[in-house]
């Protein structure tokens, strides 16, 4: 009897494993180099192309092992025809099996999306399309775009084109749906003739459904397209954006001593110079001003400050901000509960902590040092040495203090060009001089950029946003037909120009319903500006859509943006 249940119970275990190993993801061999290249299709059954099939059930093979779950979350059936189905796997091969049969004379595209991942994580670089036809044609529409990020110029994988068949609606799941590549371009193909739209959609849950309340939507230039048999319609380049709409909040004000606040903020924020927070109590009046010092090195969300009065321990205090915003331009606003000053005495110790030189300064622009607290030693003055070439100067007059900046200007309006400066300043916590010594950009090493449009309206303004990779540098400003940007120093710069066709000031990205084309957009990743050269500059808006018809591989006429995905 024992060995009997024995028998039995090694049986069950047997089954278990068994059915678990049918289960689970496979786990590559470890060993050699790490992994960094993503899976692809080698095989499929049957093969892409084949006409009058009557199966139910397709296969893919790919390179190496996938994580199924990925596949599981990343196949679908385009057009949506609502047949469900399901997943299984031997090895290598993803089999998809039809819960009933395909529509008679119907093409059909079972597609893998590039989220689809192997092992070790890393995702297609492009989805895969099986094209089958139930009938004795495939058919070969095609249409092509590309997605850009509006701020930066740069694809990403992954972004979803919902493609409606006429008629269009859009609280119903939409006809098609694809991917971005890795350079941003999405594709739809083995189309059939007809009338369509596309538009670009945050589809957060996936469902292919745009949810206007919480889904962000934008159309590309055109509202809806024909397509002809063995066409392909060419939309262009959309520059998506995510509007970020959220307001940064002060979340906690710490006091370090009656003079000094710690302010922990949402989000990093920037200011403007004068920017202050009122100090008021709870009936409203204000009982001093506290100035922004600096942001913390190890968390950008925190941010120090100093008032110019002490803040008493029997009052209750609360900060209004003025001059302080997000990236976005969201103000910030107040989200903590009022708090109690302190007796503490201010003991903080006066130090360096940064200096405006980053990509370098101007002729006439001064040297500015930030310290951390109120500057309250002499010797910040008096022990400041400034080497101009060899000549040392222990008493530079164009030297001041305002509040926690040290600010150094030329004497003679300008610093002298050719010669090399370095500027030592007193750092009283390490009771030493740190030596600074900036590049001074001269008049003879700056350069210039000359901006052209083309496809622009000669009529309407044009709006150009200029900035260094360090955003050191910032050009904002408007012409109509071309414009020739004078005194950049020699870094990589990067150009946003936009039609401002409505004359609101700022680029819009269009409407879907109702529908609203966007403003025409571009972006130039990367400009060169040599000294005393001028670096000419073509920007193209894109150009309206294009049907062609189809000839070997699709290809998106954008040759500006095309060189700028390339670098």
């Amino acid at each position: 009897m024992y060995f009997r249940l024995s028998e039995k119970f090694l049986l069950l275990v047997a089954m278990v494993t068994l059915f678990a190993m049918s289960c689970a993801t496979p786990i590559a061999p470890s060993g050699g180099p790490p992994d960094t290249e993503g899976p692809w299709v080698v095989e499929t059954y049957p093969a892409s192309g084949t006409t009058n099939f009557d199966g139910r059930e397709v296969r893919f093979t790919f390179n190496e092992f996938i994580d199924r779950n990925s596949f599981r979350q990343n196949v679908s059936i385009e057009p949506d025809l609502g047949i469900e189905f399901e997943t299984g796997f031997r090895r290598r091969t993803a089999t998809v099996e039809f819960s009933r049969p395909l529509p008679e004379n119907t093409t059909v595209v079972i597609k893998v999306g590039v989220d689809v991942r192997d092992t070790n994580r890393n995702k297609m670089t492009s989805s895969y399309d099986l094209a089958l036809s139930t009938g004795d044609v495939l058919d070969d529409g095609e249409v092509t775009a590309r997605l850009l990020d509006a701020k930066t110029g740069r694809p990403e994988s992954g972004k979803r084109i919902f493609l409606y068949r006429e008629p269009f609606d859009f609280s119903e799941r939409a006809n098609y749906v694809a991917q971005t590549d890795t350079s941003g371009t999405v594709e739809f193909g083995y189309l059939s003739e007809g009338t369509y739209r596309a538009i670009w959609v945050n589809d957060i849950n996936r469902n292919r459904i745009w949810e206007p309340e919480r889904e962000r939507a934008q159309p590309f230039s055109v509202e809806s397209f024909e397509l002809g048999r063995g066409e392909r319609a060419e939309l262009g380049t959309l520059f998506y954006t995510i509007p970020d709409t959220i307001a940064p909040r002060i979340e906690g004000v710490g006091l370090l001593s009656e003079r000094r606040l710690r302010l922990r903020m949402s989000e990093t924020v920037k200011w403007d110079h004068g920017a202050n927070f009122s100090v008021t109590d709870t009936l409203g009046n204000e009982q001093t001003t506290a100035w922004p010092l600096y942001m913390s090195e190890s968390d950008p969300n925190v941010l120090f400050a100093q008032t110019d009065n002490a803040l008493t321990d029997t009052l209750i205090y609360t900060l209004e901000p003025r001059g302080f915003s997000d990236a976005a331009g969201n103000r910030l606003t107040v989200d903590f509960s009022p708090f109690t000053g302190s007796s503490e005495p201010d003991t903080t110790g006066l130090r360096t902590i940064s200096h405006n030189t980053g990509s370098g300064l101007f002729p006439d622009e001064p040297l500015e040092v930030k310290y951390s607290k109120f500057i309250d030693d002499n010797a910040v003055i008096d022990s400041l040495l400034v080497f101009e070439g060899d000549q040392m100067f222990a008493d530079w007059q164009n030297a001041e203090i305002d509040r926690h900046i040290l600010r150094i200007s030329p004497q003679d309006e300008v610093w002298q060009s050719g010669l090399r400066y370095e500027f030592r300043v007193w750092n009283p916590w390490e009771s030493e001089h740190e030596r600074i010594n900036p590049d001074f950009w001269q008049r003879n090493q700056l350069g210039s950029i000359e901006i052209d449009v083309e496809n622009g309206d000669p009529e309407i303004t044009k709006y150009l946003q200029l900035t260094d990779r360090d955003n050191s540098i910032l050009v904002d400003t408007t012409f109509t037909e071309s414009i020739t940007i004078d005194n950049l120093p020699p870094l990589e710069y990067k150009a946003i120009v936009f039609e401002d066709v409505n004359g609101n000031g700022r680029w819009d990205a269009g409407s879907v319903d109702p529908f609203i084309k966007p403003e025409p957009y571009a972006i130039r990743r990367s400009i060169p500006v040599r000294e005393g050269f001028t670096s000419e500059v073509t920007l193209e808006f894109p150009a309206k859509i294009e049907i062609v018809e189809v000839e070997g591989e699709p290809l998106i006429d954008d040759p500006e943006i095309e060189e700028e995905t390339n670098d």
